[in-house]
């Protein structure tokens, strides 16, 4: 049973939270809220989560190298112990390619391993010598926390732990009706409106010229993509702020982007802040410290920006059409990034001119709006000219 998947899941969770009142109200102590919500977790994740073997020794084996990295050899170069900590995720990423090695992929692989690997990572990158141990039941908890595991959104350990450092004060009668009012609107979202989309329209049999059918599935992908993903995402915080944890919002009207950087503030905004966090400002730096690049600032920020969504693109997977879609963002961010610092340096637009500012918010949405919806068209690997 994967989380927000079927109503089953939401009666599971429904004990869930009536458990952790019951706790709240029986014992009344806050140490007990951390253990609680663990517990939760665990009791999930073990007895309805596929493969929770699989779960478990992964996260065993990212605290070994985690301990080994941080605490003992102390090794200042951290790309090592990145490489270590995703090595099983890059290695079902390298399986899946094929049909003679997608079944090693489907033996050694689970479902939210990209996004556990994803809070490893930042964990691992934030940690230092001189920090205390890594306590083993705040990573566990992190890691494994129910209404994100699978797809997110992507929280942050420090902002997680500080809602657990709240104890049972999160857990109360406002945070509870904001989380079913999320939920309900999630639900709305992915099991009413992504599902007539992808019944009516996105699955659709529309007799008509190759290149139409296309546009029309472009199109049909990217609000089915939206539904479904927003309103899993919406689910998650709204279960999590159930449980006493105010998770991350990921959307924000993202038809409204009016370019590739607003766009990723508005869409999947928790992978966003990622990308920048962990791989476009290390990136940066790397380039920052080569001599050649020290007096072209424009060729280092788009060199990293291209690098970073590429990367990303390898992220989901080794095939082509993940490869050329975060190829594709990277283009789209540095030919952006290009046109502000041209604008920056000329003192005015170097494009629009001096164009009504409402008419180039309404083309530069326009054209946000297309290139994305190819791009992701590309991503779902429905495009056919591939």
């Amino acid at each position: 049973m994967l989380p927000f998947t079927g109503y089953s899941f939401f009666v599971v969770a429904a004990v869930a939270i009536l458990l952790l009142y019951i706790v709240k109200f029986t014992f009344k102590k806050r140490d007990l809220y951390e253990y609680t919500i663990l517990g939760l977790s665990l009791i999930f994740t073990i007895f309805f989560f596929p493969k929770p073997v699989h779960i478990l020794v992964f996260i065993g084996y990212a605290y070994l190298m985690h301990y080994l990295f941080i605490y003992k050899v102390k090794i200042k170069n951290k790309l090592p112990g990145v490489i270590a900590l995703t090595l099983p995720m890059i290695l079902v990423k390298a399986f899946v390619i094929s049909p003679e090695t997608s079944k090693i992929s489907s033996a050694i692989s689970f479902a939210g391993l990209s996004y556990i690997a994803f809070r490893i990572v930042h964990i691992f990158i934030e940690s230092t010598p001189n920090d205390k141990p890594l306590n083993p039941v705040k990573y566990l908890n992190f890691l494994i926390f129910t209404p994100t595991v699978l797809i997110g959104p992507i929280d942050r350990y420090k902002r997680f732990d500080s809602d657990i450092k709240r104890g049972f004060a999160g857990v109360n009668s406002e945070s509870f009706e904001a989380g079913l009012q999320l939920i309900v609107f999630g639900i709305m979202h992915k099991f009413i409106l992504a599902e007539a989309v992808s019944r009516y329209w996105l699955n659709a049999d529309i007799s008509t010229s190759e290149v139409l059918s296309s546009l029309n599935e472009m199109y049909a992908y990217y609000f089915y993509l939206y539904l479904d993903f927003a309103g899993y995402s919406a689910m998650a915080i709204g279960l999590g702020k159930m449980l006493g944890i105010d998770v991350p919002i990921n959307f924000n009207k993202p038809f409204l982007a009016r370019n590739p950087q607003d766009f990723w503030r508005r869409f999947h905004k928790t992978l966003g802040d990622f990308l920048n966090d962990f791989f476009f400002k290390p990136l940066y730096m790397f380039f920052s410290r080569k001599k050649r690049l020290k007096k072209r600032p424009l060729l280092r920020q788009n060199s990293a920006l291209f690098l970073t969504f590429l990367l990303m693109g390898l992220w989901n997977g080794f095939s082509k059409h993940f490869i050329i879609s975060g190829a594709l963002f990277g283009i789209y961010s540095l030919l952006y990034n290009t046109y502000v610092y041209r604008c920056k340096k000329a003192r005015k637009d170097v494009v629009f001119g001096n164009m009504n500012p409402k008419l180039v918010t309404v083309i530069s949405i326009f054209i946000t709006f297309n290139i994305t919806a190819f791009s992701l068209y590309i991503f779902s690997g429905r495009f056919p000219f591939l």
